[in-house]
């Protein structure tokens, strides 16, 4: 399983960031293959405000829907129990890493689902790796 983070997804997704070319094989790669990704509900809403400010509706609208809808995509409901651990996260990694609120809920939702790899281009991330408990890859420095 794969966890692709929105700084990522955004990048793919406008064409007019610098990160696009670094981001765009990687990903197609990805969806083309048959490796499950998966994406919390908190993630998905960051990804549709981004293109909802910075495309016009219906072109904002056209790629949410292509991104929910997407073969290979798990997107994981944010329940109470997954809001706790988010917490725990928030409060064991903010003070020493930078750890913000939406990244404790990928790290939480790594954690819970057994993800094998989390693919982004955040750096508290990267300073993390050791407590994560999966690969990171950043495409744009590769």
């Amino acid at each position: 399983m794969i966890f692709i983070d929105s700084n990522i997804w955004c990048y793919y997704f406008d064409r007019r960031m610098p990160e696009h070319q670094k981001v765009r094989e990687p990903i197609r790669q990805i969806l083309k293959s048959s490796k499950e990704i998966v994406c919390n509900t908190i993630v998905v809403m960051e990804i549709a405000h981004y293109l909802v400010r910075h495309f016009k509706e219906e072109d904002a609208r056209s790629k949410i829907e292509h991104f929910i809808k997407l073969g290979n995509m798990k997107i994981l409901d944010f329940d109470a129990k997954l809001m706790i651990e988010s917490l725990d996260k928030l409060l064991n990694y903010n003070y020493s890493y930078g750890l913000g609120g939406r990244d404790s809920t990928i790290l939480a939702s790594i954690q819970a689902n057994g993800v094998k790899t989390l693919v982004t281009h955040d750096n508290v991330f990267k300073r993390l790796s050791s407590n994560v408990g999966c690969s990171i890859i950043d495409p744009i420095e590769e």
